[in-house]
């Protein structure tokens, strides 16, 4: 093992123990928070291992890699549980479990070989060729997770966020994107772990992903540690989206173009006499209430008629609030008025405010300020 190799082995495994420890232990955390600590134990086992390697000689340690080996087979189920409930604050349930089918079935390929000959477990842990096919489909098995749950949690966050665009408006829509962000980094992360393993390719690839590794899910876990609810979407819900996905289904026919210009004049009328928008636990649920609607049929009037989701025509109403106030203000702090505007978080509002218009709130209030001067 070279001297590279010894630090990030290092390096990562002390750290994914100390962020697990912080993850599970302090009482700030919540069920996201302690997944993710334990995802960060699995890639502080898989720093270990080549230490295990390299002593193998010793019995003691040989048996250590045969039952460490597919431990980060549950790697994949651990970052799919974590993004669902962090995104959810969703609780677990024993349905959960299924996710770990293929990380019980590498041990139940290989556990003789595991218990009954534990150094031919750790050659081939070190790179020897297998000897019977379990052993190639435990290590298919591994690979196959790892490349399969990353797409299996892109689309399942994908589809939280259209839930989320269609149904809110007061919500940090790069939550969605960091999310997106760590799978595709999850994957290119196996790759170069995976490319040295199943080909001739050159073993320095191995130690990029392990370095990409220890940049990526220990970045994610102290920003988690330092703000437990830092990914999580309040008010999202997938189930009531289901149900409105079932009911839009469930109803025959789409509205008369007419008739969807006159509900939209009226759903316009409603937002701007009463200022509904600035309301910020403001849904598509309470908006069809408030507007005599059904949640299908307003939501068919934003798509159809005015060409924008749920999300688009709410916030397109605060960020024009919002604009005048912090010109016609130039005493009021931003957080002011971005609670005023119907905003739940200084951070929301200026991602959101950003999309609009392409620029912060502290700048376009200062162009405003210049404009006026000239």
């Amino acid at each position: 093992m070279s001297t590279l190799q010894e630090y990030i082995s290092v390096i990562g495994c002390f750290q994914g123990i100390l962020l697990f420890g912080l993850l599970i232990a302090d009482t700030r955390m919540t069920t996201a928070s302690r997944i993710l600590g334990c995802l960060c134990l699995v890639i502080a086992f898989v720093f270990l291992m080549p230490f295990l390697l390299v002593n193998a000689h010793n019995i003691i340690v040989a048996r250590l890699v045969g039952w460490i080996f597919f431990i980060p087979a549950s790697a994949g189920a651990l970052c799919y549980l974590f993004c669902r409930t962090a995104l959810l604050n969703h609780a677990l349930s024993a349905r959960d479990l299924l996710l770990f089918v293929p990380w019980v079935l590498c041990y139940a390929l290989t556990l003789d070989f595991v218990i009954g000959a534990p150094r031919e477990m750790a050659e081939w842990a070190s790179g020897a060729k297998a000897q019977t096919w379990r052993l190639q489909a435990g290590e298919l098995l591994l690979f196959a997770q790892a490349f399969g749950y990353p797409f299996f949690t892109i689309r399942m966050i994908w589809q939280y966020g259209r839930c989320a665009s269609d149904t809110l408006a007061d919500y940090n829509p790069l939550v969605f994107r960091w999310l997106l962000i760590l799978q595709l980094l999850t994957l290119v992360v196996w790759v170069f772990k995976g490319l040295p393993a199943l080909t001739a390719s050159p073993v320095f690839l191995s130690d990029l992903g392990n370095i990409c590794l220890v940049l990526l899910v220990y970045m994610i876990a102290m920003m988690q540690w330092r703000n437990p609810q830092l990914f999580t979407i309040p008010s999202l819900s997938v189930e009531q989206h289901k149900k409105t996905r079932t009911s839009t289904k469930q109803t025959s026919g789409e509205l008369d173009p007419q008739i969807r210009a006159d509900l939209f004049t009226t759903v316009k009328e409603q937002m701007e006499t009463k200022c509904l928008y600035l309301d910020h636990d403001l849904t598509l649920f309470s908006l069809a209430e408030a507007t005599g609607l059904s949640k299908h049929h307003l939501s068919e009037v934003l798509n159809r008629h005015a060409g924008k989701n749920f999300y688009e025509f709410v916030n397109s109403y605060r960020v024009d609030y919002a604009k005048r106030r912090l010109v016609e203000d130039i005493a009021a702090k931003v957080l002011d008025i971005a609670i005023e505007s119907g905003f739940s978080s200084k951070t929301t509002f200026n991602v959101i405010f950003k999309q609009f218009t392409g620029q912060t709130p502290t700048q376009y209030r200062a162009e405003g300020a210049i404009n006026d001067q000239t």
